[in-house]
């Protein structure tokens, strides 16, 4: 949502790794994801796993901000083998043909650890306390957070391609930028591995109401297919966005927790507790100066043919 250079990043990279165009190493494609918090850099990657793979659990994660220098490069095995058994060395077998392998807060890993990935781009396998990790058929997404100044001042930025209407100074002048903030914070050895660097926008109120419509769009498709209607007035959709918009810097995670706390919670405690069956309707509504919203129930009168109401309020 409002990351429409992102898409177009990600469809240069797929378009050139299936049309064989590779680097060193038979790796698919090194992307940067750079953004402030919840503007849909992990989520992003989740999606090209899902279109590739046809499933997100395949996706290898690895959060390099549970690195320190121990780790580098054989504390990672750590991540990878959790329950901290032995394992004789021998090589990590990639889930598919495809693979989509992400480095969460790359900018937070030791300076060592993105050098020996640097290095292991180039020879398309990272050794790993004697484990190997292969690279080759894989698109590595390393992803790193930036603050609301410093996204403002790089948005809607994709290093090397130039956007409508921008002048080649305009361009050169904000790559410079952007290209000096990277190599600040992951070291100029790995950033010459990067094929394309995405500095994602951080959402604005025409997102989080466009995400606010999805979200009631997929509830009623979700009760719809146990026969329940559902009705969301305009004032319980106002309060939902003011809800919203109170924290704009955690984009759609802070949307996602309103619809979850106000509206998917008293839904799914009224159908746990069997006052929503099948053949209700149900209308969400608010009150002006309430802290929750009301829910009613329609119930069809098998006697008289007429609907019942009650009112709930949660």
């Amino acid at each position: 949502m409002g990351q429409e250079y992102a898409v177009a990043a990600l469809t240069r990279a797929v378009t050139l790794a299936l049309a064989g165009l590779r680097r060193p190493g038979n790796v698919l494609g090194v992307l940067l994801f750079f953004g402030p918090a919840s503007s849909g850099k992990t989520h992003m990657a989740r999606l090209l796993s899902r279109l590739l793979t046809s499933s997100e659990q395949s996706m290898t994660y690895i959060n390099c901000q549970q690195l320190d220098e121990t780790d580098s490069p054989d504390g990672l095995n750590a991540r990878l083998n959790p329950q901290g058994q032995e394992t004789q060395p021998s090589p990590i077998k990639p889930p598919s043909w495809i693979r989509v392998i992400v480095f969460e807060q790359i900018d937070k890993a030791p300076a060592t650890f993105r050098d020996d990935l640097a290095l292991g781009i180039d020879c398309g396998a990272v050794t790993i306390k004697g484990r190997t990790l292969p690279l080759d058929n894989a698109f590595i997404v390393l992803i790193g957070d930036l603050s609301r100044k410093k996204a403002d001042q790089l948005s809607g930025r994709t290093i090397g391609f130039f956007l409508d209407g921008e002048t080649a100074f305009e361009m050169s002048r904000k790559q410079a930028i952007a290209l000096e903030e990277v190599d600040n914070r992951l070291g100029p050895r790995l950033v010459s591995r990067i094929d394309e660097i995405v500095v994602f926008e951080r959402l604005n109120e025409q997102n989080i109401i466009t995400l606010l419509e999805r979200r009631l769009a997929e509830i009623e498709r979700y009760l719809a297919a146990f026969c329940i209607g559902f009705i969301v007035e305009q004032d319980a959709k106002t309060f939902l966005l003011k809800e919203g918009l109170e924290d704009l810097n955690h984009g759609a995670r802070q949307i996602t927790r309103v619809v979850r706390n106000y509206l998917e919670f008293p839904l799914t405690d009224l159908m746990l507790s069997r006052r929503l069956l099948p053949g209700t309707t149900v209308t969400v509504g608010y009150q002006p100066a309430a802290t929750f919203l009301d829910f009613l129930i329609m119930v069809p009168s098998l006697a008289q043919g007429c609907p019942t109401n009650f009112g709930l309020s949660m």
